[in-house]
Parts: C-alpha cells; sequence; structure tokens
C-alpha cells in the first residue's frame, strides 16, 4: 500500500536506537533512572499529543499528518548525531515521540479506511513488520559503523543518516501518499461524538496494562544482560537478530490469523507467551538461551499486536476513527509512561529480576483478562460491535 515505502525510510533508526540507546547514555554517566526518564519523557509526549493527533485526523483528514510526521523524525534523528548531554537526548525523543504519534496514529487509521474486516488484520501485520524491516537494514548500517569506528563517531554518523532517511520518506509519502478521508464539513465542535462502550474501555485497560509491563524491562534489559554477561554492543544485537527476524516476518501471518480464528485468541496467546518467557529471562545462564527465550517473547508480541490493532479497527467507523486509534495510543502512553521509570527504580534500589517477574505477572494477568472479556467471541461478533467501513483504492 501506498503508505509503507514512508514507514519503512522512517523506521531505520529504531533497532539501532533501541540498543544503543541506553548503552550510549550509560557511556555518557547516567544512570538507570535517567536512562528511564529518557523513556518516559518519549511515551508522555505522545500520551499527551496522540488524542490531538486523532481529534485532528478525523475533522482535517490523514495525509498531511503522516507526512508530516517524517519532518519530525528527521529533526529527532538529527539532534540525537549531535546528543552529548542527558538535556539533548530529551529533546530528541521530545521530538522523536511527536514524529511517531503522528506517524503511528495515521497509518492504523489510514489502513483501517482503506481495509474491511477480513483483511484489517493481515494489513496491519504488514505495516508492523515493515516497520521491523526498515529497522534492522538501519541496524546493520548501525551496528557495522559501531564495529569499525569509536561509539562516540559511529553514533553521530548513523544518526545523520537516520536523518537523510527520514527526510527521504517524507519526499516519498508527499508524492505518493493520497487522502482516505476528507476533512468535515462541520465546525470543529461540532464532530460526532464517540460512544465509549464496556467493551472499548476494556480493550483501551488491555492496551494500558500491557504496555506498562513491557515497559518495566524496556530500558534495563539490555544494561542488565551487559553487566551480567560483560558483552558487548555488537555481541548482544546479535544475541538479538533472531528476534528481529521474528518481528519483520511473522505479523504478516499472525494478521491472517486473526482475520480467520478471530482477534481474541491471538492476543491473549502472544501477551501470555510474552508473559511467561519474561519470567524466564532472566534466569538463563548463557546468551545463547537468552537469545532463545528472547526470540520467543517476540513470537509472542508479533503475534498479539496485529490482532489488537484489527480488533480496535473493528469498533470504528470513518467519522470516529482517527480519535479511536488516538485513544488506543494514549492508553499505550500511559503505561509506556510509567513503567521505565518503574523498571528504573526496581533495577537501582531493590533487584534487577524483579523487574522481569513483574513485568511476566502482569502480561499473564492482562492475557487473562483478554480471554475473560473477549474470548468468547467469534470474528464475526468482534466485527459486529462497530460499523465496518468499506475499502477505498490503493496504490
Amino acid at each position: 500500500m501506498m503508505y509503507l515505502t514512508p514507514v519503512f525510510f522512517g523506521s531505520v533508526a529504531f533497532v539501532f536506537l533501541n540498543f544503543g540507546l541506553p548503552i550510549y547514555a550509560k557511556s555518557l554517566g547516567a544512570d538507570a533512572v535517567e536512562i528511564g526518564g529518557m523513556y518516559t519523557a518519549f511515551t508522555l509526549t505522545m500520551l499527551l499529543i496522540r488524542p490531538v493527533v486523532g481529534w485532528a485526523l478525523d475533522r482535517y483528514g490523514r495525509r498531511w499528518f503522516f507526512t508530516v510526521a517524517f519532518l519530525f523524525y528527521a529533526l529527532a534523528m538529527y539532534t540525537f548525531s549531535g546528543a552529548n548531554s542527558l538535556g539533548d537526548f530529551y529533546v530528541a525523543r521530545f521530538l522523536q515521540g511527536i514524529g511517531a504519534s503522528l506517524m503511528w496514529v495515521s497509518a492504523r487509521t489510514i489502513i483501517a479506511d482503506l481495509t474491511t474486516t477480513g483483511d484489517r488484520g493481515r494489513q496491519m501485520g504488514r505495516l508492523s513488520s515493515v516497520s521491523v524491516q526498515g529497522g534492522m537494514l538501519g541496524g546493520f548500517y548501525g551496528f557495522t559503523l559501531i564495529g569499525m569506528l569509536p561509539i562516540a563517531e559511529a553514533w553521530q554518523i548513523a544518526f545523520s543518516g537516520y536523518a537523510v532517511a527520514a527526510l527521504v520518506g517524507f519526499v516519498i509519502s508527499v508524492w505518493r501518499v493520497k487522502e482516505t478521508a476528507g476533512p468535515t464539513d462541520s465546525a470543529a465542535g461540532d464532530l460526532p461524538p464517540i460512544k465509549l462502550d464496556p467493551l472499548l474501555i476494556r480493550l483501551l485497560l488491555i492496551v494500558t496494562l500491557s504496555n506498562f509491563a513491557s515497559a518495566l524491562i524496556e530500558p534495563i534489559y539490555l544494561i542488565y544482560l551487559q553487566d551480567k554477561f560483560d558483552l558487548s554492543i555488537w555481541s548482544l544485537a546479535f544475541a538479538f537478530f533472531p528476534a528481529g527476524i521474528v518481528y519483520a516476518i511473522l505479523p504478516n501471518y499472525s494478521g491472517r490469523w486473526a482475520d480467520r480464528y478471530g482477534r481474541a485468541p491471538l492476543i491473549a496467546t502472544g501477551i501470555a507467551t510474552a508473559g511467561i518467557v519474561s519470567l524466564l529471562l532472566p534466569w538463563m545462564p548463557e546468551i545463547i538461551w537468552v537469545a532463545v527465550v528472547y526470540t520467543l517473547f517476540a513470537a509472542g508480541w508479533a503475534t498479539a499486536s496485529p490482532a489488537e490493532d484489527a480488533l480496535l479497527g473493528d469498533m470504528t467507523e470513518e467519522s470516529n476513527r482517527g480519535r479511536i486509534f488516538g485513544y488506543k495510543e494514549a492508553a499505550a502512553g500511559v503505561g509506556a509512561a510509567f513503567g521505565p521509570l518503574t523498571g528504573g527504580l526496581i533495577y537501582e534500589y531493590l533487584a534487577a529480576e524483579l523487574a522481569f517477574v513483574v513485568n511476566g505477572v502482569l502480561l499473564i494477568v492482562t492475557a487473562t483478562l483478554v480471554w475473560h472479556w473477549f474470548g468468547r467471541r467469534s470474528a464475526q461478533a468482534e466485527s459486529a460491535v462497530g460499523v465496518v467501513a468499506e475499502p477505498k483504492s490503493s496504490d
């Protein structure tokens, strides 16, 4: 579809950033709490901006918000390239949060505009896969630089390249992306109201809990493994490479499974798998076993994510789609904003392993709630929650 190529170029920094940020920040003297704060700055930005983006998508259309996202990504990557203090990182994460809010809410809304229930899961999976594929290509670029140059110099060159890639995404989106929903003719205050029925509220709670649980370990698991096994960033990246392959490929298939077998079974199974694996992760005696277990963790999330997005798309219609996806992303931001700081505090003042245990328990509880609330619903029943839009042409 028309939006996938810009997403590919806009995502090239993601893998390297996720691996490199905590380790590079640590090398500059940041502790786990300060590193967790960088993640919180990113997620708080998205928490505040995503509902506004969702409202704007319904009011003015989708195209230009999607396009402008890549300018903010370019600014963020340029700021990262010259970052040498905690303040620089916080500014870059703020800009990245704006770009992420614009891109992901608009991209998922565009997909919901262009698909029906029978194909929505597959297209949501394609979006996830293309983003990861871009990130893996960018990761090879960044880690190759790390292997050839001092980390500070490699960091600067890598993020300069990522800024250029984001600009390429901007140019392609201006050229190729077409509008999928026109602006409303009503006054800004006259947008059709959204009815937050109990099922939608429950789904938003699932999103909040799962993102809080995952964010607990996001800023610390690389630091923990580096301290435990005394490995270089390149060795860590190689150990997590199989998980990257899973994220790049599996959503294409899990999205189709969600279309065929229903959303809830895929969401519950994926989240439960990630939770069980998280309980095992800190007890692995060798890095090779960490790689195996984390690959299963990735499989869990790659299974659940497209089904979750498709289920939300089933609950929307064109007039409220942007706002509901904005609510969903804001719900994710609530969990992800508080998780990193909580995980950093647990790591610094209690025990690193405890963060993984809390993560696993919360994910298992969340999976249980998914099955209890949505497990008896067939794929057809789920699609009946809201009005499903007819697809529009795409290129």
